[in-house]
């Protein structure tokens, strides 16, 4: 799927007294479920004072987004922020994009003292917290084609070992659908009475990028049957919102020839491997270490067998373990951002400059900071 890199400037910029916002969005008119990218550009006017933003989008079942870029100046009194979104529009017509902003005021001073601890004396930022309304964006949401199931530009490949077998032993059938689009995972083969299904979830990978989300989606099926069988043909409606042009993903429908076996050689009648002509002894192995387990109860004094003792630890010394255990920036970062705790959001500014503008600054150093 081939992307429009002229950006429209959906929103001009705004000036208030002491920061400047605009936002820049790819297409305001997209299809349902097309990728747009919004990108979200904030700084600082009034330079007297130590400023922080935290900004993002609300989630909301009407969009789905994923952040896919961050850049930050952090220099005191001249902070900027810029930000870039993918965003997929779930619901035709008007879509209202809203937003979260939040900005923190506070000085030199605090900022020397806030900083003047060490790890066993950490002290807490003075500042104040003021937040700002910010008006939506409204997107007008395009229908989609009748009957489209799939958006995007994507390719569906399949692989069957083999087209005949004996009862009850399983064909392979191997599907991969991989393209730029958003597409939720679903049952590509239905269920059947003529055939037993041994299927899981598909595999999913997924890329989020400006140009939309590179996807690739495996499903692997086992088909067993005790008679010739046929899988349906799948067919799946796509349309390209790019080349605004309606294609369809195929899967023929496959005829798998069965061949018929004896029953009385098989332990049942259903999905069972032949009947063995060795005898199981498998029974006194069993037996043997039940008498042993019994006999060791005897022989060996209690005080062998130590118990074993669980430490239960605080909610902060588990999270301090997972912090130390942290093997990435990235990693520290998401969990950070899901303990949602004020004492944290310094250090998530930094691993956020870190992970989406490439900061240097070691893993262990940030650690030492928490």
């Amino acid at each position: 799927m081939k992307f429009i890199t002229l950006f429209i400037i959906f929103l001009t910029a705004i000036d208030a007294n002491d920061i400047r916002y605009n936002f820049h969005i790819s297409n305001h008119t997209p299809y349902k479920n097309e990728a747009i990218v919004l990108d979200v550009n904030i700084t600082q006017e009034d330079h007297s004072q130590v400023m922080l933003f935290k900004f993002t989008l609300q989630k909301s079942k009407a969009y789905k987004f994923h952040q896919i870029d961050f850049k930050e100046n952090d220099k005191y009194h001249h902070l900027k922020h810029q930000y870039r979104y993918l965003i997929y529009p779930k619901e035709e017509g008007n879509c209202s994009l809203e937003f979260e902003m939040l900005k923190s005021l506070t000085d030199d001073d605090k900022v020397a003292y806030a900083i003047s601890g060490d790890r066993d004396n950490v002290k807490k930022l003075v500042k104040k917290d003021i937040k700002i309304e910010l008006q939506p964006l409204i997107l007008n949401v395009k229908a989609l084609p009748k009957g489209s199931e799939i958006v995007g530009d994507f390719s569906l490949n399949y692989t069957l070992d083999k087209s005949s077998t004996d009862a009850y032993d399983p064909v392979h059938l191997n599907v991969v659908l991989e393209g730029k689009g958003n597409v939720s995972p679903w049952l590509l083969i239905p269920k059947s009475e003529k055939y037993h299904l041994f299927t899981q979830a598909p595999k999913v990978k997924t890329l989020h990028t400006s140009k939309g989300t590179e996807m690739r989606m495996v499903w692997d099926y086992a088909i067993s049957a005790k008679e010739d069988f046929t899988l349906p043909e799948v067919l799946l409606k796509a349309f390209n919102p790019q080349t605004q042009k309606n294609y369809n993903l195929k899967i023929p429908a496959q005829s798998i020839m069965v061949k018929k076996i004896d029953k009385t050689t098989l332990l049942d009648s259903e999905d069972s491997p032949l009947m063995s002509t060795k005898s199981d002894w498998s029974w006194l192995w069993m037996l043997f270490s039940y008498v042993a387990v019994f006999v060791a109860g005897y022989l060996f004094p209690k005080d062998w067998f130590k118990r074993k003792v669980v430490i239960r630890k605080s909610k902060e010394e588990r999270l301090n373990d997972t912090i130390k255990s942290a093997k990435t920036h990235k990693e520290l970062l998401q969990l950070l951002v899901v303990q949602d705790d004020e004492q944290y959001r310094e250090a998530v500014a930094l691993l956020e400059s870190v992970v989406y503008n490439g900061k240097k600054m070691s893993l262990e150093k940030i650690k030492k900071m928490l």
